[in-house]
């Protein structure tokens, strides 16, 4: 009888822990700060549809990119990241700001985006997103914050989490594909930033959208052919320079067996 009731005490107790360990892990800062900034986003989103004449557009674009790039942040926090991990990330964006400071007096030609690429590339789509993210965050501390920070923030992201496509699975991507890849997100890149300008001090029209992306177009070329060159010039080597600290860095714990 005692076993029988030992049995039935641990049935019912089982599923309460279950249950317990299954909230505890959905209360994780990480996951709520996801899942606040998604609501933040539908919300948005939403109030933009219903009445889009009543939305202050500024201020919308700003919190919904904000909620974006937190989305971003929490599911790379939600991972479990080593701390090689996340020096060899830390060191990247410390790269990269430094280099944007480097190249400041040169308009908008600057290695940036090459660096958070292969950063990517090299270490996959999440650590890819979070130099670009941080690259973004910390050099602005220098050329200025602003509601521009987070669209910013989101674009650098993406091209870190693009490059973590090209070398996805430990492929060793090309120099074409990088010179082409870096390019490409290069214009975009700037082109995002261009949607800022035109949702938070334009009028929202066709011709008013055409016209601020043919003033931004020598910018822009000037973006694209500076990271063609870096990428060309630079690309493979650095890809796999951090490819290979990212293996030498790996440490793997193994179970301890006792001593036969």
């Amino acid at each position: 009888m005692r076993a029988a009731a030992t049995d039935t005490t641990q049935a019912h107790t089982r599923p309460a822990g279950d249950a317990g360990r299954a909230l505890r892990r959905a209360l994780r800062p990480g996951r709520l700060v996801a899942a606040v900034a998604a609501a933040a986003v539908l919300a948005l989103a939403a109030w933009a549809a219903l009445d889009p004449r009543g939305v202050d557009w500024g201020l919308l674009s700003f919190v919904w990119t904000g909620a974006l790039v937190a989305v971003g942040v929490a599911g790379y926090g939600l991972r479990a990241v080593s701390a090689q991990e996340l020096s060899l990330v830390a060191a990247l964006a410390a790269l990269a700001t430094a280099s944007r400071l480097l190249f400041a007096s040169l308009p908008n030609v600057k290695p940036v985006t090459f660096i958070v690429l292969v950063a990517g590339a090299g270490l996959g789509s999440g650590p890819g997103f979070m130099v670009g993210a941080t690259t973004a965050l910390v050099s602005n501390f220098f050329f200025g914050q602003g509601p521009w920070t987070p669209w910013q923030m989101l674009a650098w992201g993406a091209v870190g989490a693009v490059g973590g496509l090209l070398g996805r699975r430990g492929r060793a991507p090309r120099r074409w594909e990088l010179v082409v890849c870096g390019s490409l997100l290069a214009l975009a890149f700037d082109w995002v930033v261009t949607v800022w300008m035109f949702v938070a001090f334009s009028a929202h029209t066709w011709p008013a959208l055409v016209l601020l992306y043919a003033q931004g177009l020598p910018f822009d070329v000037a973006h694209v052919a500076a990271t063609a060159l870096f990428t060309a010039l630079f690309g493979v080597q650095a890809v796999v320079i951090i490819t290979r600290f990212r293996t030498r860095t790996h440490v793997l714990f193994l179970p301890y067996q006792g001593v036969s």
